[in-house]
């Protein structure tokens, strides 16, 4: 049997406006030719364009594979299989002879199985001594990107803010991300781009003044890293891209989660080189946000399995080292196979009755690990409002906090809920509050 398919999964999936317009024009049972799926959960079908296209999926981790040119991927052509599928899936037939597969079917099953084989095959003893020297001679250029970053702060706060801002004075910024890349940090660039960035926006003294403070937090914990514990150690290294060594995750343990759903958000990587996305979870029992991050790489990576929305999922994950364990590790070959229970919901999951309850609760997070930013909040009994050019959200105890929200989308919205209550789903980084999902009577959207 097939696994079923819902379109709030191929929504998260979309790349971009355009591509969810062009896909659903070749959305036409009509038009897909030689249909086909496998036992193993692949379906296939072709559709005439410029060429004869042919497209595949694996359904259980919504995997999309086209013979098409685009380097857009999921292309349109996979995700208008998808559409198809999602609404004709009984005239996709099961093929119990592997060899009257389409050839190019057979050779996207023969590499995800390979690249599966590899991943389990038995990992070769780690040389302690030659890992111990490799990371010795890391944290040596560590320091020195360090020392450079800690040089630039003061040359930034010594020429001021303002005179940089006049300046357009990009190649600061350009100068120490390179310095950071050759001293194996290149994950503080995030950091960069957004201190970058929010120079030329709005309240630009208030937002850079703070990433400016959190830069400066991070030379001196790492020139005091005897002071600090080994946890914080881990976030530390983390952020600055140190990659988790494989054997932690052969020994670290699995836990049970029985969780929600609650939301993604999909960013560029630097320079575009692809995006990654974040799904976030949450436990209305003890009110926790988690995190699944993945990336889209073209042509090496693409996003694993997107989560169902409006329902309850009971499944093992590992947690990343650290403080709060906020970020899961999801298993190579996870699926919804892997999903032990999927329980349906026609209200919504609780969540912080105010905005006080989610301020205390971040305030706990920071408090034990500063590096800590961004968390997700899922808030019910909201309320949209509008002053004087802004847009707020309203919480019960009548508290409104401003919300970056464009004014098409806030119009959209209001539509949609108008003065009624509705739950929400809320990225804060400390700086502005985003929301990225709405659940209001049994409709739920991720915005």
């Amino acid at each position: 049997m097939l696994l079923t398919i819902q379109s709030e999964q191929i929504q998260q999936i979309i790349p971009d406006v355009n591509a969810a317009k062009a896909a659903k024009k070749l959305a036409k049972v009509e038009d897909w030719n030689n249909k086909g799926a496998s036992t193993d959960q692949w379906i296939w079908a072709e559709i005439k364009g410029s060429a004869i296209y042919q497209s595949a999926i694996f359904l259980p981790q919504l995997k999309c594979e086209c013979s098409c040119p685009s380097f857009k991927r999921p292309c349109k052509h996979a995700l208008a299989l998808l559409m198809v599928y999602e609404a004709h899936a009984d005239q996709f037939q099961i093929q119990e002879d592997e060899s009257q597969f389409p050839e190019r079917v057979q050779k996207w099953r023969s590499k995800a199985t390979k690249s599966t084989e590899d991943k389990a095959k038995p990992t070769k003893p780690v040389d302690e001594a030659a890992r111990a020297k490799r990371q010795q001679s890391r944290e040596l250029k560590m320091d020195q990107g360090i020392e450079s970053l800690q040089t630039w702060l003061i040359d930034i706060t010594n020429l001021g803010l303002n005179e940089i801002r006049n300046q357009r004075g990009q190649h600061w910024f350009k100068e120490i991300s390179t310095r950071l890349v050759d001293a194996q940090i290149s994950g503080l660039i995030a950091w960069i781009d957004e201190f970058s960035s929010v120079l030329y926006q709005e309240q630009w003294q208030k937002h850079s003044a703070i990433w400016l403070a959190r830069l400066q937090l991070i030379t001196e914990l790492w020139n005091h890293q005897n002071n600090i514990s080994e946890d914080l150690k881990n976030e530390l290294r983390q952020l600055f891209g140190v990659t988790i060594a494989a054997d932690y995750w052969q020994t670290a343990a699995q836990q049970n989660f029985k969780i929600f759903a609650l939301g993604a958000s999909i960013q560029e990587l630097n320079q575009s080189k692809g995006t990654f996305r974040r799904q976030w979870l949450w436990d209305e029992k003890t009110l926790t946000d988690y995190l699944v991050l993945d990336f889209n790489i073209p042509p090496h990576t693409r996003f694993g399995l997107t989560l169902p929305a409006l329902q309850q999922l009971e499944f093992k994950a590992t947690s990343y080292p650290g403080i709060h364990q906020q970020r899961l590790k999801l298993a190579d070959d996870f699926s919804m196979n892997s999903i032990s229970k999927v329980t349906a919901h026609a209200d919504a999951p609780q969540g912080f009755a105010y905005f006080d309850q989610a301020f205390a609760r971040y305030a706990e997070k920071l408090g034990g690990n500063p590096l800590h930013i961004l968390s997700f909040w899922w808030v019910n009994q909201l309320r949209l409002s509008q002053a004087e050019g802004h847009f707020y959200l309203v919480d019960q105890q009548n508290k409104m906090l401003p919300v970056e929200i464009s004014q098409q989308k806030f119009y959209d919205l209001w539509m949609l809920v108008t003065d009624r209550l509705f739950h929400a789903g809320l990225e804060w980084d400390g700086i502005e509050l985003k929301m990225i999902s709405l659940w209001h009577g049994a409709h739920f959207q991720c915005l």
